[in-house]
């Protein structure tokens, strides 16, 4: 049985089966209500992983004050809907911005693939949505977290900062170099990624944990230097991509699925069977040089 695993005083991850690779549900516990960041993938896994990891811990979804959203991506809020079905008490959290894609996360996750149907893998047959009970501020407090909208990843993705003891709860925030199912990192809005990036260099960031093992460093980076040196390499991830695809366009290479190929090896990753992430990441580098030079 997966568990939550501590990796600050108060903070815990539990890693969530999904397609692929896992996904990361963080429990926060602290003098108010238990709080839980991102929700898993899917209703089985809340009753097959997160109601039993609870359990281990003396816990029950009616225990829980506060389920935030880091991003309104499937994996990170297909649970959502179930944990309030099961638990009608829990309030849901998430960006001002996000409140249309959790109202309808189906339809955003079908978007996203209408971009590059082709090269896309079938949207999940269900993606139920839920009504958020707090639009979430660029530095609202929830309990011990601080919200602090990072935008790179997604336009709306944001990391939760324990001010208790420095864990920033990150979701899909840093990609580094994605994970082994992605291809590559994914960013779909990149010409703010490297602010998020720097904004999170200035905090006083202790210990960093993601939603999924990001390539070469893995979920977790604990203590200072650590984490530091990690957002360093997701800042040096990036302007190496954002300068492969620079480069490949000065050659007369533009076309998103050629030069995504072409990306993924040269960082090493492992190109999926559906290309669309890769492509994706490709083509936002691509209007946000036009917008540069325009």
């Amino acid at each position: 049985m997966e568990r939550f695993t501590p990796v600050a005083d108060g903070v815990f991850l539990l890693k969530v089966p999904f397609t692929g690779v896992w996904t990361g549900v963080v429990l926060v516990l602290s003098d108010d209500e238990p709080i839980l960041v991102d929700s898993g993938g899917s209703a089985e896994t809340v009753d097959s992983t997160i109601v039993p990891a609870l359990a281990d811990l003396g816990l029950t979804l009616s225990d829980i004050g506060w389920v935030l959203a880091t991003h309104i991506h499937g994996d990170h809020v297909g649970g959502i809907a179930r944990m309030r079905a099961l638990a009608p008490s829990i309030k849901v959290g998430v960006f001002h911005e996000s409140r249309t894609r959790m109202q309808q996360p189906l339809a955003y996750s079908r978007e996203i693939r209408a971009k590059f149907p082709e090269h896309s893998a079938a949207p999940p047959a269900v993606l139920d949505g839920a009504e958020p009970d707090l639009l979430l501020e660029d530095d609202a407090m929830i309990g011990p977290l601080r919200t602090i909208h990072t935008p790179g990843h997604d336009t709306d993705a944001c990391c939760f900062l324990d001010t208790r003891s420095g864990t920033l709860i990150t979701g899909d925030s840093l990609q580094l170099n994605g994970t082994i199912s992605q291809g590559c990192a994914l960013l779909f809005d990149p010409g703010r990624y490297l602010a998020s990036l720097h904004r999170l260099l200035d905090l006083p960031v202790q210990n960093i944990v993601c939603g999924h093992p990001y390539l070469p460093l893995g979920e977790t980076a604990i203590g200072e230097e650590a984490a530091r040196r990690f957002l360093a390499t997701c800042v040096g991830c990036y302007e190496h991509d954002r300068g492969f695809v620079a480069g490949m366009a000065h050659a007369g290479v533009a076309d998103p699925l050629a030069v995504a190929h072409a990306l993924v090896e040269e960082i090493g990753g492992v190109a999926p069977a559906k290309m669309f992430l890769p492509m994706h990441t490709v083509a936002a580098y691509q209007e946000a040089a036009e917008g540069e030079n325009a």
